[in-house]
């Protein structure tokens, strides 16, 4: 029997600059960026992985959606119907909510010269760390989201890998085998995961409260 492939896909909603600039007065002055930030984390095989596929394709044409799935625009019977796919494979979910109007670690990349963002990357790596701790995996394929700001001086992600497998692997423990940076308008299994971003940004910002409730608690993990 062969051996089984382990992915994570990674998603988030909202962005990760600094939501506030101080005045010489001291004022904060809002600069337009997101007050919350999530990052959310699928955990799939490669046979959950298929069937999610065959699950997203049903809905797909139940409701005739040709397009990309995004939390913004698909109709809300749909996206409780692809939330519930979450419950029907038992998917378990693990997500890193960061509300920026209290966050005391760094937003900018002082001191990280080949950083583009150390909130961004710090957040997501402290993501994947805690997931496959509590999965108890090794040699996973992480897939994440395609994001310019992930891209150092056009070395593409080389330096963003580098700094992920540093933040997760051990000299003894390879957690991460394989990092794909990828567009999510051809990745199913990625849409899903923004999805569960969504429905977790607007439950805790008030906006819509029922979807999150669409997944049971047993499978959403929150990383503190």
């Amino acid at each position: 029997m062969a051996n089984i492939q382990h992915y994570i896909f990674i998603d988030e909603s909202g962005d990760p600059g600094k939501p506030f600039e101080t005045d010489p007065d001291g004022n904060k002055i809002p600069t337009g960026a997101s007050l919350f930030y999530i990052l959310t984390a699928i955990c799939l095989d490669s046979v959950k992985l298929f069937a999610v596929e065959n699950e997203i394709m049903e809905i797909r044409q139940k409701y005739g959606f040709r397009s990309e799935i995004k939390s913004t625009i698909i109709p809300l019977t749909m996206y409780k119907d692809m939330l519930g796919i979450v419950n029907k494979l038992q998917i378990p979910i693990y997500y890193r909510l960061v509300d920026k109007r209290t966050y005391k670690g760094k937003f900018a990349t002082a001191g990280h010269a080949k950083l583009h963002n150390i909130f961004d990357d710090y957040n997501l790596s402290k993501l994947v760390l805690f997931a496959t701790n509590k999965q108890n995996l090794t040699g996973v394929e992480v897939v994440i989201d395609r994001a310019d700001r992930r891209m150092y001086n056009g070395d593409y992600f080389k330096s963003f890998d580098e700094y992920l497998f540093g933040r997760v692997n051990t000299k003894t423990i390879e957690r991460i085998k394989h990092i794909t940076h990828v567009n999510s308008e051809y990745v199913n299994a990625m849409q899903l995961s923004d999805l569960a971003s969504g429905a977790i940004k607007d439950y805790f910002t008030g906006k819509n409260k029922d979807l999150r409730k669409v997944i049971d608690k047993k499978y959403l993990y929150k990383i503190w």
